[in-house]
């Protein structure tokens, strides 16, 4: 079985058409998994978008799992999961179907695919914070809490860890290592701080699960690292996906392999 992985889409109508395009083509991809700042809720019609989606998901029988990044609404998110039916029994937080092939994953999810086991870990900082509203664009519930790091670490290890932000060096792509390095933006200290507290957040909760495979976006840059984390018995891949419409905001996991077919042709 393999699937498809999309990177941050930023609310861009003609991004997701083109990823989701990409994927469909191929006749082999039921299932997608986007790495959030799908940016749910957004723009000047935050329901169009969301249909546009659903129709290429439906024309080319596409599940879209979504993790939740930063750029989402959270306004929005935080009373879909406040409501009873995106809820178990005990309170734990559902999967919140937004579209027939179009699914928003709650912080900590896990799941079963293709004979492997996932958990998704969506959420990040908002390094633009200070260019943004609160209300309008941005909302302080965007960011991983402690709950949700210890949820994860006490859920044990799944195969394939699926995250928004990015653990810290050298847990790391080399182009995530040089962004968190040299600060290319000039972002000041206190909003590098914000941010470091989720990469930290994310960095336990990835050594915690101890992943074969972790994919994430966040940082808009394609890279590929092979990793060892602490008291782990096997090697651990990490792919950092580009954005939008950019080289290396999609690839393909087999799920048997777990490789790239298109890097390991004989997967």
């Amino acid at each position: 079985m393999r699937i498809g992985l999309i990177g941050d889409l930023e609310g861009e109508v003609e991004a997701a058409v083109d990823c989701l395009r990409l994927l469909g083509e191929r006749g082999d991809i039921d299932v997608a998994c986007q790495l959030g700042d799908l940016r749910f809720g957004y723009g000047p019609d935050p329901e169009g978008y969301l249909d546009t989606i659903e129709s290429l998901c439906a024309e080319y029988g596409i599940e879209l799992l979504c993790i939740t990044g930063n750029h989402e609404n959270w306004d929005r998110l935080d009373a879909l999961w406040a409501d009873a039916q995106w809820q178990d029994e005990d309170g734990t937080l559902l999967p919140i179907a937004v579209r027939d092939h179009v699914t928003m994953l709650p912080r900590g999810f896990r799941w079963e695919l293709g004979g492997r086991t996932f958990v998704a870990l969506g959420s990040a900082p908002s390094v633009n914070r200070g260019l943004l509203t609160e209300g309008v664009d941005w909302w302080p519930t965007e960011v991983l809490r402690e709950e949700h790091v210890q949820a994860t670490i006490v859920g044990g290890h799944a195969e394939v860890m699926l995250t928004h932000d990015s653990p810290d060096q050298p847990y790391c792509t080399a182009p995530v290592a040089d962004i968190m390095a040299t600060n290319p933006m000039g972002w000041p200290d206190d909003v590098l701080a914000y941010a470091d507290d989720g990469i930290q957040r994310v960095t336990r909760a990835v050594l915690g699960v101890r992943p074969r495979l972790l994919v994430h976006g966040h940082f808009h840059v394609s890279g590929e690292a092979e990793v060892r984390l602490p008291g782990a018995d096997h090697d651990t891949t990490i792919w950092s996906l580009a954005a939008r419409r950019d080289p290396g905001n999609v690839r393909v996991l087999d799920l048997d392999t777990l490789t790239d077919p298109a890097q390991n042709p004989t997967s």
